[in-house]
């Protein structure tokens, strides 16, 4: 089984675990389209038998471009407090090579899986998590290509992330609702390269509109 499905039954069922026994127990399903911004870091590439390479690198997300970048959600409460699980299925296109350097890329995607404790005030929530970055990478460095294509690709369990989220919720009716999300998260990662591995650390804000249900939610 691929890691990033371990991940996620792995934070579903630390949720059942955590969710409130009572009956009166909520539970939210949201959908999200959006994208995100980057902030430009320092990172290394290291392969054997050459010099690292060090650069300040500058990210593009480019949402529209497959594979997508969207994020969904489930929760649970009881009252004004919860617990979450959100998948973030971020993307960076590195926009500024440096010699040596043809393509660097985290697009399908960069998975940041989180559980967070989350808080509510009227339409208003809050929230704050941790968990898992599940990547997949493509590269050419000095002319070596790591892709799923050459056998060497696919998906790996790669570092971890923090995240804060604040989102407003405004009903349309019963349980239905559109939101619109904000995503503050601080990433580090370590990716393979052939002959080596890439050292990136990724800040980014996330910007996100979606619809979602909520069951059993008193409003």
């Amino acid at each position: 089984m691929n890691p990033r499905i371990l991940v996620v039954l792995a934070s579903t069922a630390a949720l059942a675990a955590l969710a409130p026994a009572r009956a009166s127990a909520q539970v939210e399903l949201q959908l999200f389209g959006g994208s995100a911004v980057n902030l430009p870091l320092p990172i290394t590439i290291s392969q054997t038998g050459q010099p690292d390479i060090h650069f300040t690198a500058r990210w593009a997300t480019k949402p529209g471009r497959a594979t997508w970048y969207y994020a969904w959600r489930v929760g649970l409460w009881s009252g004004d407090k919860g617990w979450r699980f959100d998948h973030t299925h971020h993307k960076i296109y590195l926009t500024n090579n440096p010699p040596g350097v043809d393509t660097l890329r985290v697009t399908n995607g960069f998975n940041m899986a989180t559980v967070s404790r989350a808080f509510r005030k009227g339409n208003l929530t809050y929230s704050l998590g941790a968990g898992p970055v599940i990547t997949y990478p493509i590269s050419t460095i000095r002319g070596k290509k790591f892709t799923h294509d050459n056998g060497v690709g696919g998906y790996h369990l790669s570092g971890a992330t923090m995240i804060a989220m604040a989102s407003r919720e405004f009903p349309i009716a019963g349980g239905l609702v559109a939101t619109l999300d904000a995503r503050a998260s601080a990433s580090y990662v370590r990716i393979p390269v052939v002959d080596g591995h890439a050292k990136i650390p990724n800040a980014a804000f996330h910007f996100h509109a979606g619809l979602g249900y909520a069951f059993g939610r008193r409003r």
